[in-house]
């Protein structure tokens, strides 16, 4: 008996289940939305929204607007400028998701030839970003975006239609998802 008891206390033992801890998951699944308030830059201040209809497909809205409060009068223009867009996320590893966005802007400006006049304008464009999630509910983003804009449109009278290919519209930002 003694024996026995003796060859049990030997016997190594059976290692005990632990479970996994969970993997890190990104926001980019089908369902979740945010919000992303876009650092200062050369635009108009921006603030925007995203919906993920599908894993790692999301759906963009960004909205600028810049309004004079005090003095009014001549070139003083009430701005704003509507962005949206397709984000498909193609390459994550860790807390870094890389993803391509095409768009498409439209909005009021300072017009081109008349810089106390306002006039429309239509941007389309692409880019590239990549985006760090410190968390699964905030992450920081930059994004590096060429767009094609056609400026000036019903600008004042006589005046030419302006288009440029540009960078300006690329930036960084904070996001919270939810």
């Amino acid at each position: 008996m003694l024996l026995l008891a003796l060859l049990l206390m030997a016997a190594p033992t059976q290692p005990t289940a632990v479970a996994p801890s969970p993997a890190d998951t990104y926001p980019t699944a089908r369902g979740t939305a945010g919000v992303s308030f876009f650092l200062p830059g050369g635009g108009d201040p921006r603030i925007g929204g995203t919906y993920f209809f599908s894993n790692d497909l999301a759906a963009r809205v960004d909205f600028g607007l810049n309004v004079p409060i005090s003095p009014s009068g001549a070139g003083q223009n009430v701005l704003f400028s509507l962005s949206a867009g397709l984000r498909f996320y193609q390459l994550k590893h860790e807390h870094v998701a890389l993803f391509v966005q095409p768009g498409v802007a439209l909005g009021r400006e300072n017009s081109p030839a008349v810089s106390a006049e306002a006039a429309e304008f239509v941007r389309l464009g692409g880019g590239v970003g990549v985006e760090y999630f410190f968390t699964n509910h905030f992450s920081v983003g930059a994004t590096l975006e060429l767009t094609l804009k056609i400026a000036n449109l019903a600008g004042p009278a006589g005046t030419p239609v302006y288009t440029s290919l540009s960078t300006d519209t690329s930036g960084l930002s904070a996001n919270i998802y939810f």
